[in-house]
């Protein structure tokens, strides 16, 4: 078993499947292993994936005591700084992962880019994410879930419904993220 929540375990069996990147920069580490970079968060924290090339992580964050770990909200750990909601739970995590877009963080804030649009990628042969179309067929079978069109809706939205309870944890721990916030 790789992690407390089933959801993720399937996770671990589909990438271990497929051979390849499924979404850009995401890769599933040792399940709670790690502080992500922030010590100071490390007892209210679950590390489990990589969300870029560069270091920045995906944690769980133990906003309470409920039972059911992938009910629980989404943090991105940025690799240059910043601490950021980017999901409401993990079901929501998997629809921004389908995206096929990448995470760009910093303290201020945290976007999605779709790569692709970006730096004309297509041209020059390299695809970020070559696994995608399988992990979205793999998300609609398994969950019935469908890829976020626009992943930084479901960051916004988790964003504005957890953001006073978020600003209060982290505002004492790591005093930088709630200055980015206008909340020090």
């Amino acid at each position: 078993m790789y992690a407390p929540i089933p959801a993720l375990n399937l996770l671990k069996e589909f990438e271990d499947g497929v051979g390849g990147s499924f979404a850009p920069g995401f890769e599933l580490i040792a399940f709670g292993e790690d502080d992500g970079g922030y010590p100071p968060l490390s007892d209210r924290i679950r590390p489990f994936a990589q969300a870029t090339g560069s270091g920045s992580t995906y944690v769980i964050w133990l906003l309470d005591d409920r039972a059911d770990l992938a009910t629980l909200p989404v943090l991105l750990l940025g690799d240059e700084g910043g601490v950021h909601v980017v999901a409401r739970d993990l079901p929501e995590l998997l629809r921004v992962l389908a995206s096929g877009w990448s995470p760009m963080c910093g303290w201020d804030v945290v976007d999605y880019y779709d790569e692709r649009e970006a730096g004309g990628d297509e041209e020059d042969g390299y695809d970020p994410r070559p696994r995608n179309p399988a992990f979205r067929a793999w998300l609609r079978e398994r969950f019935g879930l469908e890829a976020a069109e626009d992943p930084n809706e479901i960051v916004r939205a988790a964003g504005a419904e957890l953001g006073d309870a978020f600003a209060a944890w982290i505002g004492p721990l790591v005093p930088d993220a709630a200055a980015a916030r206008g909340t020090a």
